[in-house]
């Protein structure tokens, strides 16, 4: 058992010698097995055990044991109480969710930096395993448990069940028992007791072969996760969208992959980011539609920007006000999102148009009507001698302008119509004529 358990913490770098650890400890056969494994391998160690206040007294039982073994091992234990069930009811998740992840934010606190251990040991490994292969997994889920996650250790996972308790045994060492490990109408009981028995009659061996099969799918999955980075890398774009053609030319098992790295980048919880999600991506990859969308989970929700793609929570578009303006004008509008400058132009002032620094001649404008707003049904604007004048949805669309950002562009307007609109230009109407001029200079994102 000890050797078993030190060629684990070696092949995966798990601990130096004598590197300090943190033993999540339950109670349970596995959790002191673990213990007492890290204490007998000459690993300083200190524990950690969780009190979910799940099993009334039997919760209480678990949390005592622990004290008393840690005080007669010498081993300085911190022990937390947390009403899960309120917890999770509170948060809208499901108790064994929410007991998950109020466990390693514990553990995480209480580590202070130094590696946590948890017991998981090779039937663990075997019946995640199943329960993902029934649940229609991908290879990620389908090698089982990794034997590190981060700053998370497992140095059982070599080892099997039947293994911790001969060790148990022979130390004289008890341990607690978790009624709920007994009762079948949870999924993973059924796999411990009805399906994993099958597979050791087939073959005795089923863990070891499970785990060989975790080591292979390991690998493949992060040869396939670092194309997927490469990918991603060239498809980002300085504005944080990113460029559909890489990811829509990569083969499917990269572009898939580098799409749940481009939610977790975004700042989506990836946890229930589900293939019918990434495949609703990849359909507006290939869209016709160059404002396609998709809802995701969590609020977020992925978009099409004709050759782009970006991903960002949902959020209610802001009501930006019409703005009456005097001239002169210099100041940030709608919460600072545009900046905008109006002045009067000194006579025979050289001036040429740029993008978004527009010149207009004064003798067209009515200043009593003029404003700063959003676009209106109907808006239309003339850019040059020969062309016609066509709406600015229209203009907006050829400059392949994102839909999202349509209705966040300044138009300076007055009575008689559009005067100029930032990203697109200025009507042609108001061009100047010989007379006093105007220079329009509009910032924006």
């Amino acid at each position: 058992m000890l050797a078993s358990v030190k060629q684990t913490i070696v092949n995966f770098r798990m601990l130096a010698d004598g590197e300090s650890v943190l033993a999540a400890l339950s109670g349970g056969a596995d959790s002191v097995a673990l213990l007492r494994v890290l204490l007998a391998l000459g690993y300083p160690v200190r524990a950690f055990h969780l009190n979910h206040c799940l099993r009334g007294a039997e919760a209480d039982r678990d949390e005592a044991f622990c004290r008393a073994i840690c005080e007669r091992l010498g081993v300085t234990l911190t022990v937390e109480r947390i009403d899960v069930r309120a917890e999770a009811r509170s948060a809208g998740e499901g108790v064994e969710a929410a007991a998950r992840r109020i466990r390693y934010a514990r553990l995480s606190a209480a580590a202070q930096g130094i590696k946590i251990a948890t017991a998981h040991t090779a039937d663990d490994n075997l019946e995640t395993m199943l329960f993902h292969l029934m649940r229609g997994t991908g290879p990620k889920g389908l090698a089982g448990i990794p034997p590190v996650r981060g700053d998370i250790i497992r140095p059982l996972i070599g080892v099997e069940r039947a293994q911790v308790e001969d060790y148990l045994r022979g130390l004289g060492q008890d341990f607690v028992t978790d009624s709920t490990n007994a009762d079948d109408s949870f999924t993973r009981n059924r796999i411990r007791h009805e399906i994993v028995p099958v597979l050791r009659q087939l073959n005795p061996a089923v863990c070891g072969a499970a785990a060989r099969l975790s080591g292979l799918l390991r690998q493949d999955e992060a040869c396939l996760s670092d194309l997927a980075r490469n990918c991603l890398a060239r498809s980002a774009r300085p504005d944080g969208a990113w460029e559909i053609a890489p990811l829509r030319a990569a083969p499917a098992a990269v572009r898939s992959r580098a799409l749940r790295q481009l939610a977790a980048e975004s700042g989506m919880p990836v946890r229930d980011l589900s293939t019918r999600h990434i495949e609703a991506v990849e359909a507006l990859l290939n869209s016709d539609h160059p404002s396609a969308a998709c809802a995701l989970p969590h609020g977020f929700y992925a978009r099409r920007e004709y050759g782009a793609l970006r991903l960002e929570r949902s959020e209610t578009p802001p009501v930006l006000p019409e703005i009456p303006l005097n001239v002169p004008f210099d100041g940030a509008i709608w919460q600072g999102r545009v900046r905008l400058s109006l002045r009067r132009l000194e006579k025979n002032a050289v001036f040429y148009n740029s993008f978004n620094t527009f010149c207009v001649d004064c003798g067209t404008i009515d200043f009593t009507s003029l404003c700063v707003r959003t676009r209106c049904a109907g808006d239309r604007l003339r850019l040059t001698v020969n062309g016609g004048s066509r709406t600015v949805k229209k203009l907006m669309i050829d400059r392949q302008i994102p839909r999202m950002r349509r209705d966040a562009l300044a138009v300076i307007a007055d009575r008689y119509g559009v005067i100029a609109v930032q990203d697109i230009g200025a009507d042609y109407s108001r061009r100047p004529q010989g007379g006093q001029q105007m220079q329009i200079q509009i910032e924006g994102d």
